[in-house]
């Protein structure tokens, strides 16, 4: 009898110790969780931060550009003149910058916005086709060929000596390529293989269409 109480005493007591171990390892857990809760929680809202700040950056750009009055030719002196040219360039490469860098992270309709509206304040600007390109290419992007196509056709009406043309031209082929009209995909393939024999857009254009190396 007395052999079995003591038996039961050491089940007992590993019974204890195995709750014991069970409820720390339970706590661990739930701090692990609330931790990495935490941080994830921390991303996020530093994420939203910076999408906030982005947002109202581009927003006072934007406002800036439209509320900047312009000068009376007559009224104001050739040194305003500069100094209030030199602050539009300023404004425009911010506007331009801002757009870019919207487009490099993924966030698609702020930069066509934002390529947009530079386009339409500074359209004669020295970053105007580039500007059209990534415009262009922020549809194409997000696989909006139907929106691109028109975008990047614009790039080479207007610009015809921007150096992005063989892009849009490659460029073009692959969207109506996406929307399986290869008609006219193979129809901007062979042009810019015609135009610009020695670009990299040729080789890729050759590739397209399967012509092999000479």
């Amino acid at each position: 009898m007395e052999e079995s109480n003591q038996r039961l005493e050491q089940r007992n007591a590993r019974l204890d110790s195995l709750l014991a171990y069970q409820n720390e390892l339970i706590q661990k857990l739930r701090a692990d969780f609330r931790s990495s809760f935490s941080e994830i929680d921390e991303r996020l809202t530093t994420s939203e931060n910076k999408l906030d700040d982005m947002s109202y950056f581009l927003s006072q750009s934007i406002k800036k550009l439209q509320t900047t009055p312009r000068p009376n030719p007559e009224a104001v002196d050739t040194t305003k003149k500069i100094s209030n040219s030199s602050s539009l360039q300023i404004d425009a490469r911010q506007l331009y910058e801002t757009a870019q860098l919207d487009l490099t992270k993924g966030k698609y309709d702020l930069a066509i916005n934002g390529f947009s509206e530079f386009l339409k304040n500074f359209p004669g600007s020295d970053l105007a086709d580039n500007a059209q390109y990534w415009l262009a290419q922020s549809y194409y992007a997000k696989e909006d060929f139907g929106s691109a196509i028109p975008q990047f056709k614009k790039l080479i009406e207007l610009y015809p000596q921007s150096d992005r043309i063989p892009d849009g031209l490659y460029k073009l082929g692959l969207c109506y390529q996406a929307l399986k009209n290869n008609l006219q995909a193979n129809k901007y393939f062979k042009e810019v293989i015609d135009r610009y024999p020695n670009s990299t857009e040729a080789k890729l254009a050759k590739e397209k269409l399967g012509i092999k190396k000479r």
